[in-house]
C-alpha cells in the first residue's frame, strides 16, 4: 500500500511520462529518473534492459496496467511511465526493491 502512495504521488506532484515509447525516448535522453512498470507491462523486459544500460532505476508495480492507470488517477490503462521530476517525493523506497 505504501508504494501505490509513492506512485500516486508521483504523478501528482512531480513530472512523469506515460507509455512504451515516450518512456523509452526519455531513458536515451538521460532525462529519467525512475521508470515504473506494470505487472503485465508487453514490454516489461525491453524497457528494463534499455532502463539498466542507462543505469536508470525500474520499479515493477505488482498491479495490472488497469490498476496501475488507477493509481495514477487516469481512466486508462498505464503500462509504463518514466519520473523525469519526482516533485519531492521520495522514490529511494520504491528503488530499493
Amino acid at each position: 500500500m505504501e508504494d501505490e502512495k509513492i506512485v500516486k504521488n508521483l504523478v501528482k506532484k512531480g513530472k512523469v511520462v506515460f507509455g512504451r515509447r515516450q518512456t523509452i525516448k526519455s531513458i536515451n535522453e538521460g532525462k529519467s529518473k525512475l521508470v515504473v512498470v506494470s505487472a503485465n507491462c508487453p514490454d516489461k523486459e525491453e524497457i528494463k534492459k534499455i532502463a539498466e544500460s542507462k543505469q536508470v532505476p525500474v520499479y515493477e508495480d505488482k498491479s495490472t496496467s488497469i490498476k496501475l492507470g488507477y493509481t495514477c488517477g487516469k481512466q486508462f490503462a498505464i503500462s509504463a511511465f518514466s519520473v523525469l521530476e519526482d516533485g519531492g517525493v521520495n522514490i529511494a523506497q520504491l528503488i530499493k526493491g
